[in-house]
């Protein structure tokens, strides 16, 4: 436990705690973070004090009790948000698979660019000195 600001700071216990209730009642990350953002004015779950972290855990074990509560009531509740949480987190893999890919892509047709790009530059250089050469003729044609 590290001391912040003369407080106590968050156990790995709680965090652990935080993470597994939030995962079971299906708050994903980044939905746990923006509201620890907007309630505690924190960037991360790790910079909670140990009496932050606490009523957070208190917050979300009651969101558990009430989602029970419905769930017995027959509307499954709290299957829903786990399989939404589920499809959330695929979710986040893909857009991360496809930013790589997307990336490797970016890079193939930058790397294609600079190839094609050094070819006109010889072309360019091969027209330039054909110019040169036939300007050079016509001026010594003239001359004559």
């Amino acid at each position: 436990m590290a001391e912040k600001n003369g407080k106590l700071g968050v156990t790995s216990k709680q965090i652990r705690a935080i993470f597994a209730i939030a995962r079971e009642q299906g708050i994903s990350k980044e939905r746990l973070e923006n509201h620890i953002k907007k309630k505690y004015g924190k960037e991360s779950i790790s910079d909670l004090t140990l009496q932050e972290a606490s009523e957070l855990i208190d917050c979300l074990r009651q969101i558990e009790q009430y989602n029970e509560a419905k769930d017995k009531n027959g509307d499954g509740i709290k299957e829903i948000r786990k399989w939404l949480t589920r499809i959330e987190e695929r979710l986040m893999i893909l857009e991360t698979r496809y930013e790589k890919v997307l990336d490797r892509l970016i890079g193939e047709i930058e790397l294609k660019q600079g190839v094609r790009l050094a070819e006109l530059e010889r072309e360019v250089r091969a027209i330039r000195t054909m110019l040169k050469e036939y300007f050079k003729k016509e001026e010594e044609h003239e001359q004559k």
